[in-house]
């Protein structure tokens, strides 16, 4: 997975608590999505770009590029929409991942995937052909959290394999899993877990694989980890956090916080950096996925965690991230990491990476994503360029 990438998200917040405080909820939350015929298990190819998962879907007779988020509902490229002629069922208004209020129709779907045919699927349409970044982030749509009630599902990126089973026990990495409790908290069914900073400082965390860090801590859980003793140090960066569908989110502080330690239920991660966020609910993120291969049972009302990495979670940084909006540039920078002291700062254009000429297209954001990856990295920009190496950056005390 690509470090130090500002993806783009999903809707993660849906406004369905107001729906469903009213007396009915509508029928497209009650009615699907459905399992269509007697169900297999699935094990199909996951891929990933960035910290993106992806899985091949089925839809319209033709393969479909669909995200795996699970801190979204299902979602579908309006040009799909036109082009197989779907139905609305209804119209909601949400919110993007940093607060933009999203209106969007709702469509009935029907797919398969692995051979498995879903159907009654509600899914919210959205412009994903609006940018480069959408087209090349999202795909054709996202398969979201509210299939997690059908039956149990995992996430391996050891194998890179995307599993579905009714029955969790016929699924590979349960036997010698550590367990956590899995919340179901309704519509649409994002998956809820305890988390604990420190001995007198627990809270709730949604697992959500459209976040690309370890861990994403709220306001009040990180004021919680502090006055309980569970904060080791900051960094303390400014820029934008990302983009989503509402475009990129406005520039600000940004902080990473060193959790001395965190637990995922009775699974203890040890130390962990937290990105912050402006707000509820702190997120466990999909880079989790490099250390563990996630399952998720709604049924038994448990997530499994099966470890096969001993990375640490903290590693070395080249100090920014990458935006990618009108032009490809710097999101966030961190103080006194290698990038800020080149002279980077939130909103440079980048003109060259690695000595190549990087534009807003498809490819250009294919080779920025890969060139994050390295241990390495040459930047050019108008006025300056460097050589920049990653190193661990320090949590002042």
């Amino acid at each position: 997975m690509a470090k130090g990438v500002s993806c783009i998200f999903g809707l993660t917040v849906l406004l369905a608590g107001t729906v469903l405080a009213t007396e009915a909820a509508p029928k497209w939350m009650t009615e699907g999505p459905k399992l269509v015929g007697p169900t297999k298990t699935i094990d199909v190819p996951l891929t990933v770009r960035g910290t993106k998962l992806y899985v091949t879907v089925d839809l319209g007779g033709k393969p479909r590029r669909f995200v795996v988020d699970t801190g979204s509902p299902s979602m579908i490229s309006s040009t799909l929409v036109k082009e197989l002629g779907l139905e609305t069922i209804g119209r909601s208004q949400g919110v993007d991942a940093h607060g933009v209020v999203i209106e969007s129709e709702i469509v009935e779907s029907r797919f398969k995937l692995g051979g498995v045919e879903f159907s009654k699927v509600p899914m919210f349409a959205a412009d994903f052909q609006a940018s480069e970044a959408l087209k090349y982030f999202i795909g054709d749509g996202v398969l979201g959290s509210e299939l997690l009630k059908l039956g149990a599902w995992q996430l391996d990126l050891k194998n890179f394999r995307f599993r579905f089973s009714q029955d969790v026990t016929t699924l590979p990495n349960i036997k010698d899993s550590t367990e956590a409790r899995l919340y179901d908290f309704g519509y649409p069914h994002v998956p809820i877990m305890d988390v604990r900073f420190a001995p007198h400082a627990r809270s709730k965390a949604m697992f959500d694989t459209g976040c690309p860090s370890f861990f994403t801590i709220s306001p009040a859980d990180l004021n919680g980890a502090q006055k309980a003793g569970g904060i080791g140090g900051r960094i303390i960066g400014n820029g934008s956090a990302g983009g989503s569908l509402g475009g990129q989110a406005p520039g600000r502080k940004q902080v990473q916080a060193e959790l001395k330690t965190v637990a995922i239920g009775e699974l203890d991660l040890g130390r962990v950096a937290a990105t912050g966020r402006a707000s509820s609910p702190s997120l466990i993120g999909a880079r989790i996925l490099e250390h563990f291969i996630v399952t998720f049972d709604v049924k038994s009302k448990t997530a499994f965690f099966f470890k096969f990495s001993d990375k640490p979670l903290i590693q070395p940084s080249f100090g920014f991230s990458l935006a990618f909006d009108n032009l490809i540039s710097v999101a966030v920078c961190w103080d006194n990491s290698p990038a800020a002291g080149a002279g980077l700062r939130p909103g440079t254009h980048i003109t060259k990476i690695n000595g190549e000429t990087i534009r807003l297209t498809s490819e250009g954001i294919r080779k920025a994503i890969t060139a994050m990856e390295g241990q390495e990295i040459s930047l050019e920009w108008e006025g300056g360029s460097v050589k920049l190496v990653q190193k661990a950056l320090v949590f002042h005390r």
